[in-house]
């Protein structure tokens, strides 16, 4: 297929200006065309101002072009950048004359995938990217670009150069064969092994407080029928978004949507009333509930009497509802337990309160004092599979060095696939996918 490509890397729709990038061999030859002549030789990182016309030679936009030789380009091929006008009909204009001069659309991702493919970054890197593009919080954003940096690709390879340099010991012990200094040598195995067993902890205890800066944090409002979830629900989200009726089981599966609380991006869950049913749709509904719960960064659980136990979940919220129909004393004596919040959420009354304990739970949930961080599920699994191949070498009772070799060079593999040297093609379509197509 074409190997020059272009892409609309702005988003679209009206604007003061669009980008479009062209990134491939034939990227110079294909500018030279659309001005017609008139920017035959451009220089790498020089930007011009010119005309570009379509096929019957009619201007199209009085554009800004910027070019970059490869490999010193964010791709590492050749790449143009057309800065035009930003309005819709300028930017069909511009990709039909690319259209007609041969080029293709981009694939989704196809710019960072070149780069990843031109060892311009790893796959961490390009990951990271993604991360940026869609952190929700400048926590999230300040994170993502100390990844794209360089500074966790950096952190694991060192990890990966501990463990090389172990198994070399390894095999220097394996060919000298000599009984007094296995021992010592064993001892010394071990401990280099400890070392990158406890980076690797590290790193995965973070997945989840840089998913809350990055993804943003879940919060799932659930328990019995008829307590007022769903009232809840709209009166956090300020909007009626789920439907609120008196009749048991209205809400048979889960709604979500997004909201903020303080500095927080945070999705609020509607959940299906927690009860023995024998009626399928609802039993799917709880069962999906229980998988909300047990997933959730904050739980809510929401009940109109005092529980008679406390729950011991540290994510967890009781929030006593209808505070309007209870007596007095009831109230009073819930008001004593600072364990169960107070609320109206018909009438809004305590919802504030609610809010602000939500917002200092996520304050604590989303700090992390960790200076790399991981931001996807797929390198949080590399670094378990790394984790799961140096305890098996860490169990080998018999110190039998054949099995912690063995071990060792499986867990050099796994660093390996983290920075995307050893992927198959679908891992990386599952990784690129996730981009825009001008990215």
């Amino acid at each position: 297929k074409q190997n020059t490509y272009f892409g609309l890397s702005t988003p679209l729709g009206r604007s003061a200006t669009a980008t479009i990038r062209i990134s491939g061999g034939e990227s110079k030859k294909i500018i030279k065309k659309l001005t017609a002549g008139k920017l035959k030789n451009p220089k790498h990182r020089m930007s011009s101002v010119v005309d570009i016309f379509n096929k019957n030679n009619i201007l199209v936009d009085n554009v800004i072009v910027s070019f970059f030789k490869g490999p010193n380009s964010y791709t590492g091929d050749d790449l143009v950048e057309i800065h035009t006008h930003g309005n819709p009909i300028i930017i069909e204009q511009v990709s039909e004359a690319l259209l007609n001069l041969g080029l293709r659309v981009a694939e989704a991702g196809e710019f960072t995938r070149a780069a990843y493919l031109n060892n311009k970054i790893d796959l961490v890197q390009a990951e990271s990217i993604l991360s940026l593009i869609n952190s929700k919080t400048i926590n999230g954003v300040n994170l993502s670009l100390n990844n794209i940096s360089g500074s966790l690709s950096i952190k694991t390879s060192q990890m990966r150069k501990e463990i090389v340099k172990t198994l070399g010991l390894v095999e220097y012990e394996l060919d000298i064969s000599e009984t007094d200094t296995q021992k010592e040598t064993t001892k010394e195995i071990k401990k280099r092994i400890n070392k990158t067993l406890s980076e690797a902890e590290e790193l995965i205890s973070t997945a989840k407080s840089a998913r809350i800066n990055t993804v943003g944090a879940s919060v799932v409002i659930y328990g019995k029928p008829n307590v007022g979830k769903s009232t809840l629900f709209n009166t956090l989200l300020n909007y009626e978004r789920s439907i609120v009726t008196n009749i048991a089981g209205t809400t048979r599966d889960t709604i979500e949507e997004a909201s903020t609380i303080g500095k927080h991006n945070v999705v609020f869950i509607d959940t299906a009333g927690i009860r023995v049913t024998k009626n399928t749709v609802e039993k799917l509904g709880v069962e999906r509930t229980q998988e909300k719960i047990n997933d959730a960064d904050i739980s809510i659980q929401v009940v109109t009497k005092k529980p008679n136990t406390k729950t011991t979940n540290p994510n967890n919220i009781t929030v006593l509802n209808k505070i309007d129909l209870l007596k007095k004393n009831e109230i009073n004596n819930t008001k004593n337990d600072k364990t169960t919040i107070c609320v109206s959420a018909k009438h809004k009354t305590g919802i504030p309160n609610l809010l602000k304990i939500i917002n200092k739970k996520l304050d604590i949930k989303s700090k992390c004092n960790i200076e790399n961080q991981i931001t996807s599920t797929r390198q949080k699994q590399r670094l378990k599979n790394i984790q799961k191949e140096l305890r098996k070498a860490l169990k080998n009772k018999e110190n039998n060095l054949e099995i912690i070799a063995h071990h060792l060079s499986c867990a050099i593999k796994e660093f390996d696939s983290l920075f995307g040297k050893t992927q198959t093609d679908d891992i990386l379509e599952s990784v690129f996918s996730n981009f825009c197509v001008g990215k």
